[in-house]
């Protein structure tokens, strides 16, 4: 049953941030989100937000099971969960009303660094799981 809801997990957490990519390339090009695009984005968004956890739990609880992880998966993992909660944290912050108009720009800058991050380290996860599922 863990299996099932970390795989479950995994593969929201790899639409949703490929959604999120989508969504945030006209940004590297000098653009902004808004519209329709911005509310997509913030749609798949909360899919991250409330299913990083969930992965994160149930690949923990499943490190318990006798399955040794490599050095490899074990960064994998753990470059997302850094990065997922930097990507989550900068827009959390620039939410409250503690942050300047410029540290607001600044944290929404780090927030589409550490998404597209966040993204690659996704890749990494789905890369380090397959490769591991096979070869069991």
């Amino acid at each position: 049953m863990l299996s099932l809801i970390r795989n479950v997990s995994l593969l929201v957490l790899v639409i949703a941030t490929g959604a999120l990519v989508a969504t945030a390339l006209p940004a590297l090009w000098g653009g902004h989100l808004g519209g329709a695009t911005l509310r997509f984005h913030m749609m798949a968004s909360g899919a991250v937000v409330a299913l990083l956890p969930v992965y994160a739990v149930t690949r923990l609880l499943m490190r318990r099971q006798p399955v040794a992880e490599s050095a490899f998966e074990l960064g994998a993992f753990r470059t997302l969960l850094i990065f997922g909660i930097a990507t989550i944290a900068t827009m959390f912050v620039c939410m409250l009303p503690v942050a300047s108009t410029e540290t607001m720009h600044d944290l929404v800058e780090l927030h589409g660094w550490a998404g597209f991050a966040m993204a690659a380290a996704i890749a990494w996860v789905v890369y380090t799981t397959f490769t591991r599922e096979k070869t069991a």
